[in-house]
């Protein structure tokens, strides 16, 4: 294989790789993938070229993972690390250290744990708050809102040129917090009819707990203009599950 195939090759195989990690952790951004994977390809050209011991360990994405991660707490980085072993694993990637152990019984031995590795990862679900809600702190261009979201597992919302989840929040909540510009007409359906909301991307969304926080997944904020059903005024996706602990 020539090294411009194994360049082309291995950049898509990182993209898809990386964006499904990013997809699955809650913090997909399309251009940290690119980034991320033309990182981890650039990595691993050395272990192609000059094959050895320190040039296959260079390859390992561990700074592409971190750069497409950003800044989160070491929990959200070991789980990102365990799904993209789990994946590489299943997808014969561990041929990079090993050359012959994509082939034979060891092979399927790999396929078999990074299977198990991903459905473990995949399946694991973070203890919740006995309320099943979390404290959230956003910010826009300075300004700043608090205020409590219950965690709607059936908020399926998606922002559609991101494919980011949607956090729904009542106006009242966020008074001075909202941007002047950068809106995006959402539209929803559901039992009771359908419709849209006005959405923007906050600069910096985080979960506060015990008087940390935790840097929240990458979502959308969409406003609705009238109160919300039941006594939640705000509604956060099942993405937020995770770093409610």
């Amino acid at each position: 294989m020539s090294i411009e195939l194994f360049v082309l090759v291995n950049l898509g195989a990182d993209l898809m790789l990386l964006g499904a990690v990013a997809r699955a952790m809650g913090r997909f951004d399309g251009r940290r993938v690119l980034l991320s994977a033309a990182l981890s390809t650039a990595l691993s050209v050395p272990a192609v070229v000059c094959p050895g011991i320190w040039t296959r360990l260079l390859a390992l994405p561990v700074l592409p993972l971190a750069l497409m991660i950003g800044r989160a707490s070491p929990v959200i980085h070991v789980k990102a690390a365990l799904l993209l072993a789990g994946g590489a694993l299943l997808s014969g990637g561990l041929s990079l250290l090993a050359p012959f152990a994509a082939r034979g019984p060891l092979g399927a031995l790999c396929g078999m744990l990074g299977g198990c590795l991903l459905a473990l990862m995949l399946s694991a679900r973070s203890p919740l708050r006995g309320d099943w809600q979390v404290r959230l702190r956003l910010s826009v261009n300075g300004r700043t809102a608090r205020f409590t979201a219950l965690i709607d597992t059936g908020n399926r919302l998606r922002e559609p040129l991101s494919g980011q989840p949607v956090l729904i929040v009542e106006r009242a909540l966020l008074r001075q917090a909202l941007p002047e510009a950068g809106w995006r007409e959402l539209r929803y359906g559901a039992v009771g009819g359908s419709g849209s909301m006005a959405c923007f991307k906050p600069a910096r969304l985080d979960i506060e707990r015990g008087g940390r926080r935790t840097r929240a997944p990458d979502a959308w904020v969409a406003v609705s203009p009238t109160p919300l059903p039941g006594e939640a005024r705000a509604l956060a996706p099942s993405e937020f599950s995770a770093y409610a602990r």
